[in-house]
């Protein structure tokens, strides 16, 4: 992305590029878009309207702090240890409803609607997931990376497995 381009432009160029980089199995693509202190958090619903607002204090779908924990789902996926991903599920992520919140030289806030379409190879389930996530966006070194991303699962009663390649 160029030094020129709008907020705008750099959140969408950002939300595709992960979302191409899920869809082709490109994990190092992936993290990489993410900075090393970057927050990654799924929140789970507390009542039909009301998600959980604070990590710490109750369960959360997926949570992670770091980088790091991202970069051990992604460990475990290589490495095919992850025996409930097996054979990974083909996906297709689609991103709409892109909308600035705060835009500033260093820091970008924003939230997006998101689908995710699945195949199960082993078993022939198709489905979606769907939902809105929330995401800050920082310029650190001339480079545009997620700082934190919130995901909001609209339809979490999921009859499989739930991770980080299926949102």
């Amino acid at each position: 992305m160029s030094r020129d381009a709008t907020a705008g432009e750099i959140v969408q160029d950002i939300l595709l590029r992960e979302a191409r980089a899920l869809d082709e199995r490109a994990w190092a693509d992936w993290l990489a878009l993410y900075h090393d202190d970057a927050v990654y958090w799924v929140p789970a619903w507390e009542s039909e309207d009301r998600q959980i607002t604070d990590p710490l204090r109750a369960v959360s779908l997926i949570y992670h702090p770091s980088r790091q924990g991202l970069e051990e789902r992604v460990m475990r996926v290589r490495s095919r240890q992850s025996v409930t991903a097996l054979p990974l599920p083909r996906t297709t992520h689609l991103i709409s409803n892109i909308e600035l919140e705060e835009a500033g030289p260093e820091d970008i806030r924003a939230r997006a609607a998101w689908v995710v379409h699945f195949y199960q190879p082993r078993t022939t389930e198709q489905g979606m997931h769907h939902g809105r996530c929330t995401v800050t966006l920082c310029c650190r070194h001339g480079e545009w990376r997620i700082a934190q991303k919130t995901i909001h699962l609209m339809n979490d009663c999921v009859n499989a497995v739930l991770d980080f390649y299926l949102l």
